[in-house]
């Protein structure tokens, strides 16, 4: 190729890439303000997006697919929190193509199930923690939507912390809800989608328990073929209350999860945290939990 015809390639190239993102850009843009004019006939309110994640791609989805989530402004809220402070609702829509449904009947269809309460005539979501797209399976296979968000704030800062997994169901083309939990926040509480390791693709549930010795609960879920996940462990745990460990109660008990899943025993070496608490350098068992030290 000469370098005449070179330059006239590469600039083509350049042109229809060009064209290519503008078209995303353009396309992107139409499917929030859909979102915002659906929620603004629906709620009287005109709410900003400030999540947009595309699930077309990850999911190879038939038709196209986003995730839009959209908050009202607090000052325009009627609702307000625990200490009076105003608070504007989150929307979380599921948009096929240009088509925006913001019902959110699936989420709350499994709030209804499990008998929670919320805002009337606003939603469940005040706060959104993650929306992201997670791998249930090895080498970035087998996509879920992740989604962690939570109810209006309380007078001490707790709230219901909702978590869900949605799957792309490929007979109906549509997602369906596999995994929901909701707990408070105030104590430790976690549930976790493992991404790595022998688990990869669970989820590690920790919450307190109500009487002594105040410990943990631990549950795992996991999930067979294309079904909901369903629970395969749950036993109280040796992580205490304020017991001074800067790990997390899920990674603090990890080993004995592992072992009673047949996947660890004693001498092998200790499960790593994905997140390293800041000074910790050094990982020991003590008092039948994994503990992180200084040096």
């Amino acid at each position: 190729m000469t370098s005449t015809y070179a330059a006239i390639f590469a600039a083509t190239l350049i042109l229809v890439a060009g064209e290519v993102d503008a078209q995303t850009h353009l396309d992107t843009t139409e499917i929030d303000q859909a979102v915002i004019s659906k929620l603004s006939a629906q709620f009287g309110i005109n709410s900003k997006v400030v999540t947009h994640l595309d699930l077309t791609q990850p999911f190879q989805t038939k038709s196209r697919w986003s995730l839009i989530a959209a908050k009202q402004p607090d000052e325009e809220s009627s609702v307000e929190d625990g200490v009076g402070e105003r608070q504007g609702a989150i929307a979380l829509c599921f948009v096929e193509n240009d088509a925006p449904d913001c019902s959110e009947e699936m989420f709350l269809a499994k709030f209804r199930e499990e008998k929670v309460s919320f805002v009337s005539g606003t939603g469940p979501f005040y706060e959104l923690f993650a929306s992201k797209i997670v791998f249930s399976g090895p080498g970035r296979t087998l996509p879920l939507l992740w989604i962690k968000s939570c109810a209006i704030r309380g007078a001490n800062g707790n709230c219901g912390v909702s978590t869900f997994l949605f799957a792309y169901d490929r007979k109906t083309e549509r997602f369906r809800v596999v995994f929901f939990n909701i707990m408070g926040r105030n104590n430790n509480q976690e549930a976790r989608f493992v991404e790595n390791g022998p688990l990869l693709g669970s989820v590690i549930v920790a919450y307190p328990t109500n009487d002594a010795p105040f410990t943990y609960f631990v549950e795992v879920y996991k999930r067979i073929s294309d079904s909901e996940y369903s629970r395969v462990l749950r036993y109280r745990g040796s992580t205490g209350y304020g017991d001074g460990n800067p790990l997390a109660v899920i990674d603090s008990e990890m080993p004995e999860t592992l072992r009673r899943l047949g996947l660890w025993m004693a001498g092998d070496a200790l499960p790593v945290p994905p997140s390293m608490p800041r000074g910790c350098t050094r990982l020991v068992i003590r008092k039948g939990v994994e503990w992180c030290e200084p040096h």
